[in-house]
């Protein structure tokens, strides 16, 4: 079974299902929330658990807890809340029960996400049972107050909120454990209808079956289950008993029930308004006057709302609301509501679609209807894609709609919308451009080629190159073709007359560049040479070209005894590349030997020497030697050389040999001095300085801590404390040279521990300290201040103490002083005993004290007593001051307590007076503050028969009882019944309202005799007034009752009457045109006396055609609601009202030919204007080049039509052609509109 938000379906099983607030994707189970049931009697509590299911990574919960307030009401803060649910945002209170007694409390939770196992028990809420046994509640969760809104965390992380829950309803069931009955009744229609009277009741308890006997069978019969109501319609006005008898013959007796005639609970038509849009809920239901019956009057809706103050409930949504209105005798009125909507709704057409994705040329069409339209100009708004809302009218038109989705949503003038809905605008083509290119034949060449070719075909291509790429000509055609194309990137756009566009990007390519690898061998001593080529690149086979000319296509060509060769290598796309070659003459060899790289530092040894070889052939053998001949290398290149003089020796294969030499240096040393100065205490810095022989610039110092690599100071003055350093010194060519500082100072200060005694109470700064056998010459500072070798006054806790000698200072020395424990009074052996009676002086106090020395205790009362305990003393605050061995102090303060002074007085709810309806059934209960508590004793004198507190069945008299509590505390009391005199009243005559719809007052003139002082008076049994009021009425029929304090009454009927009220006509509303006046408009009015005013509003406009303005002309420059107010002699109005639309016609029209021939006919073109026109601003005209050639400004134009442009510029008469005008036009409701256009010149000018 389904219940929406509009609807209250109370079974045993309710699922709310509305639609998700945010999109997700993660599926999230639906929340089950599942309500206990119980059962109790009347007066008792029934405790419900509340279990759920799906309860999963939940942030926050709301909605509202419903039930029948008339039956149950609930017991706040919860019995219990879930651990999980304390985390509360706004507090461990998880209900808001502040409207409880209207028949619903909020849940509001909101904390981090939280997960509770299905099953366990979220809370527990119980319910004191109010009602009559035989009733049940439904108790469930809905989200029909508070909107319902469940927030959960899905798997990716997201906040999801839904309004979707399963509710399963649960049930108080009130029960009687005894056999009894209740009945509600319905007076009969005092004015109507004697004979409607009803009455309603049933059973409950016992043993059903129940055969019930009305008056001793005047009407029988069975009800077959418990609780099933029986109503007995159109009885006869009398007292009814009516006499129960279950299943086991047990009998319970119902009444005496009073039937009567009364004015019949009725109320003015409803007032109802509807909610204003689909979502939302702003309605409510109105009972006005509710009059008849016996009030006060219950109110009970279909969303168990009630209570005696809802004669209206509103935040309604569309749907069926029931009310059931009961009088204080049980009397029901039941009613049915709808609350309806037209809702409002949109359709919307792809009419054209999109040329294509990019281009924004789709139209749709629009059509709205429902809802709330504006009644004047547009009547629907229109949002695109988010974007501001716009006025339109059904259907619309709309076009430069892009392809893809977009979103559309349509509201009236109360804002409701058709909620944001999401369209796709097809497209009609796709533009498809490809491409076929030819590369470059040779590197470096000009000649790539490609073809450009645009689908679907149209004429109307145009081929654009995009910015930032090469120009090849922007052609209007389908395909573009283009040669002479050098190496590089293109990128062209194809685009059609819609601008719908594609784009391709291409690169024109070249073969790499014909290189030759040539591998040269040059003729030696004793070999020739030879020449190979190797070619790389170009396309295809290659061909040589030798010059000298080789035989052949040959790639290398040997026997070679010196000379120049030149050789053109040709590929497949007759590519070329030219290489010429010069070989040495046979038998040369040339050395060169280098320092390739010098000694980097002073006693380095990482030279590098090579030797280069030109000429004769290899392999070669190469010799190095050092200065002492021995051989140092073999190979062409030798490293890690030391300072020195070498020769090296090369030999060719071919036999050729060659003898050199070079000499390798060795730079200057690093020469450094260093200076220490030592710390002058074991906690102070000493210094280190270095100086480098001659002070060079561009030296770097490292110091570090030996064997540690951590860099600590790279100036060339080292502040330390004491240890040992390493220095390392490096110049600008990064050789380096390391030392070894030691900085020394004295021996670190020392004393011995402080001997220290502890404070002498808890919280005092009385310890002390002392340094004993310290070093001589010691000076020390204490944490307390003190300079010396003991300090006194020092507190509980650390403490510290240093010493200096001269400039150094010792380490912090830390110590603790101790403390005895708080002294304080010992709970557990602390007493009171309180004063039996209010004023009594029995009670006593027993201390004990515990903490300080633990010794010596004695204890100081602020009564002069020194003992543990003091007795015999009465309520009041007593002071005690306890001390311990050492005169520590503790003081406290012990309250004894009472009851409050017993005292018996009359519970005047639960009494009965005596009164007009009862002599002999009078009622005395009593009531008691103080003492103290549990049960109250009551001794009533002279024989009276009690029940406990209450004495029933008394008649006039003096009545006394005593009260005692269970400490044998007591009060009397003594109270008397006084019979009551008739009562008399009369009522003051009721003038006649002075106007019709106008009011006069009813009082009463006096009222005597009667019960108590508290007279009041009742209108058609509504609400009582006091004595002296003066009621304000509209005429009618009132029956009036004149009541005692005890309900007994003087019934009234009486009529007022009212005079005959002020008619007022305007007629029909009629519609203009923007300018002319409206029709004669003549009130008609009809009045009982002569007039006195009549006034319109507003008075904009208004042209009065007779003196007192009863007949009119209206001319407004916009639609205009005008009220007449017509007020007679007396002071009473009348009126009405009578709209003006003005149509929106703008009397602004244009020739589009005239020939200025001066015929008299047609000469000259301006704008011809109609009413409403306020005057022309601007005219202009200006020929097909844009040039001016007429203008006038700030004017009305001559209805004889001469006063416009005549067709000559400066004079000159001009050719026929097409012109083109400009004019701006005010008009007398302020508004400016523009109009252009063309106009032909048919003729010249004829002079």
């Amino acid at each position: 079974m389904i219940l929406r938000k509009s609807t209250l379906l109370t079974t045993l099983r309710i699922i709310l299902f509305i639609g998700l607030t945010q999109h997700c994707i993660a599926q999230i189970d639906t929340l089950e929330l599942t309500v206990s049931s119980g059962m109790g009697e009347t007066g008792t509590q029934v405790c419900l658990d509340v279990t759920s299911k799906n309860f999963t990574n939940i942030e926050s919960i709301q909605f509202n807890l419903s039930y029948n307030s008339t039956l149950v009401v609930p017991e706040c803060p919860a019995r219990y809340i879930h651990p999980l649910l304390l985390n509360n945002f706004f507090g461990i209170d998880i209900f808001n029960c502040l409207l409880k007694e209207d028949g619903y409390i909020n849940f509001v939770w909101a904390s981090d996400p939280t997960t509770i196992p299905d099953g366990e028990v979220l809370f527990t809420l119980c319910f004191d049972l109010i009602g009559n046994a035989g009733n049940v509640s439904p108790v469930y969760f809905n989200g029909l107050l508070l909107d319902l809104e469940i927030c959960n965390v899905d798997q990716n992380g997201k906040t999801v909120c839904t309004d979707q829950m399963i509710s399963n309803v649960g049930t108080i069931m009130i029960k009687s454990n005894t056999l009894t009955a209740f009945y509600n009744k319905c007076d009969a229609d005092g004015v109507n209808n004697f004979m409607d009277a009803f009455i309603t009741f049933y059973a409950t308890g016992g043993t059903p079956p129940y055969s019930y006997n009305v008056n001793g069978g005047m009407y029988t019969g069975t009800i077959a289950l418990d609780g099933e109501r029986v109503t007995i319609s159109n009885i006869p006005e009398m007292n009814y008993t009516i006499v129960f008898t279950d299943a086991n013959n047990i009998m319970f007796s119902l009444g005496p029930i009073n039937v009567s005639n009364n004015v019949a609970l009725s109320y003015d038509t409803p007032k109802i308004k509807n909610a204003t849009c689909s979502d939302r809920k702003n309605g409510y239901i109105k009972l006005p006057n509710v009059v008849g019956g016996i009030s006060p009057y219950r109110y009970e809706w279909s969303n168990l709302i009630s209570g005696t103050k809802f004669d209206s409930i509103g935040s309604l949504s569309t749907g069926v609301y029931y009310v059931t209105v009961t009088d204080f005798a049980g009397c029901i009125k039941k009613d049915t509501f709808e609350l309806v909507l037209d809702t409002l709704r949109m359709n919307l057409q792809v009419i054209k679609d999109a040329p294509c994705t990019e281009i924004k040329k789709g139209e749709i069409r629009i059509t709205a209807s429902g809802g709330s339209p504006w009644q004047i100009g547009n009547p629907y708004e229109y949002s695109l894609n988010g974007n501001n809302w716009i006025r339109f009218t059904s259907p619309l038109n709309l076009s430069n709609i892009g392809a893809g989705n977009f979103t559309f949503n349509v509201r009236d003038t109360l804002l409701c919308d058709t909620n944001v809905k999401t369209f796709t605008m097809p497209i009609d083509r796709v533009i498809d451009m490809n491409f076929i290119k030819t590369d470059i034949l040779c590197s470096g060449g000009s000649d790539g080629t490609v073809i450009l070719t645009a689908n679907p075909y149209s004429v109307d291509y145009t081929f654009l190159p995009l910015v930032g790429f090469p120009n090849l000509g922007t052609p209007k055609s389908d395909t573009f073709s283009i040669t002479g194309l050098p190496k590089g990137n293109y990128a062209y756009r194809v685009i059609d007359a819609d601008a719908c566009k594609d784009t391709v990007f291409f690169s024109i390519n070249e073969p790499n560049p014909i290189l030759i690898n040539e591998v040269v061998v040059n003729p030696g001593c004793t070999t020739n040479g030879s020449i190979a080529l190797h070619p790389t690149g170009g396309t295809g086979t290659y061909m040589y070209n030798w010059n000298p000319i080789q035989p052949g296509n040959p790639d290398s060509i040997g026997n070679l005894t010196g000379g120049t060769f030149v050789v053109t290598v040709t590929d497949a796309n007759s590519c070329t590349s030219t290489l010429s070659i010069l070989l040495n003459d046979a038998g040369t060899l040339d050395i060169t030997p280098e320092l390739v790289k010098p000694i980097s530092c002073a006693g380095k040894n990482d030279a590098t020497i090579r030797v280069d070889i030109l000429g004769s052939n290899g392999p070669f053998n190469i010799s190095w030697k050092d200065s002492g001949g021995v051989v140092i290398g073999i190979a062409q290149t030798l490293l890690n050389i030391p300072p020195g003089t070498y020769t090296v020796e090369v030999t060719g294969s071919d036999g050729c040999s060659n003898i050199d030499s070079l000499t390798i240096t060795e730079p200057a040393p690093i020469i450094f001095t260093t200076s220490v100065t030592n710390a002058i205490c074991s906690e102070a810095d000493g210094q280190a300085v270095v100086n480098v022989s001659g002070n060079p610039t561009g030296y770097l110092f490292e110091w570090t801590v030996k064997n540690n690599p951590v860099i600590i100071d790279s100036d060339n003055t080292l502040i330390a404390k004491a240890g040992e350093y390493t220095l390392t010194v490096i110049n600008p060519a990064g050789c380096q040279k390391d030392t070894n500082i030691i900085i020394t100072s004295p021996a670190p200060i020392t004393f011995p521990v402080p001997d220290t005694r502890n404070v002498t109470c808890f919280g005092l700064s009385t310890g002390q300290g002392a340094i004993l056998g310290g070093p001589p010459n010691l000076s020390y500072t204490w944490s307390s201040g003190t300079v010396a070798p003991f300090a006194i006054n020092l507190p509980t806790g650390t403490n510290w103490v240093i010493a200096t000698q001269g400039l150094c200072t010792s380490d912090t020395v830390f110590f603790t002083i101790g403390t005895y424990p708080l002294l304080t009074l010992d709970q557990t052996k602390t007493f009171a005993l309180n004063p039996t009676c209010f004023g009594d002086s029995n009670g006593s106090l027993t201390v004990a004290a515990t903490g300080g020395t633990g010794l010596g205790y004695t204890y100081n009362w602020n009564i002069g007593q020194f003992t543990p305990t003091v007795s015999n003393i009465g309520t009041g605050s007593y002071e005690v001051v306890i001390s311990d061995s050492n005169n520590c102090e503790y003081k406290d303060t012990l309250t004894l307590t009472g009851p409050a002074k017993l005292e018996a007085s009359v519970d005047n709810v639960r009494s009965v007076e005596l009164d007009c309806n009862n002599q002999t059934e009078g009622k005395i209960a009593l009531m008691t503050t103080g003492g103290n508590p549990g049960i109250k004793t009551y001794v009533w004198q002279n024989g009276v028969v009690a029940d406990k507190e209450t004495a029933s069945g008394l008649s006039a008299g003096t009545y006394c009882a005593t009260v005692s509590d269970n400490k044998g505390c007591k009060d009397t009391l003594c109270h008397d019944l006084m019979a009551p005199v008739s009562l008399k009243g009369e009522l003051n005559s009721v003038a006649e309202p002075l106007c019709s719809g106008g009011t006069t007052c009813i009082s009463v003139k006096y009222l005597t005799g009667g019960t108590g002082n508290k007279y009041t008076f009742q209108l058609n049994n509504g609400t009582r007034y006091p004595i002296d009021s003066c009621v304000s009425v509209f005429a009618g029929v009132y029956f009036i009752n004149l009541i005692d304090s005890a309900g007994c009454t003087i019934d009234t009927i009486i009529t007022i009457t009212q005079p005959d009220q002020i008619d007022v006509d305007l007629g029909s509303d009629m519609e203009i045109q923007l300018g002319l006046p409206s029709p004669v408009i003549n009130a008609l009015i009809d009045s009982p006396v002569a007039l006195d005013s009549l006034i319109w509003t507003p008075l904009t406009a208004l042209n009065c055609l007779t003196s007192n303005c009863q007949t009119v002309e209206l001319n407004p420059s916009e639609s205009t609601t005008y009220l007449l107010t017509v007020t007679d002699i007396n002071g009473c109005t009348g009126s009405d009202d009578i709209t003006i639309s003005v149509k929106n016609l703008r009397n602004v029209f244009f020739a589009n030919i005239f020939s200025p021939n001066r015929d008299g006919n047609n000469d000259y073109f301006q704008p011809v204007i109609g009413p409403g026109v306020e005057e022309v601003q601007t005219f202009s005209i200006f020929d097909r080049w844009g040039n001016l050639v007429f203008e006038k400004s700030n004017y009305r134009p001559d209805p004889t039509g001469t006063d416009g442009w005549d067709g000559t510029f400066n004079g000159q008469r001009l050719d026929p052609a097409v012109f083109v005008y400009y004019t701006s036009v005010l008009f007398i409701d302020g508004k400016v509109i523009e109009y252009s256009g063309s106009v032909t010149l048919a003729d010249k000018v004829r002079n």
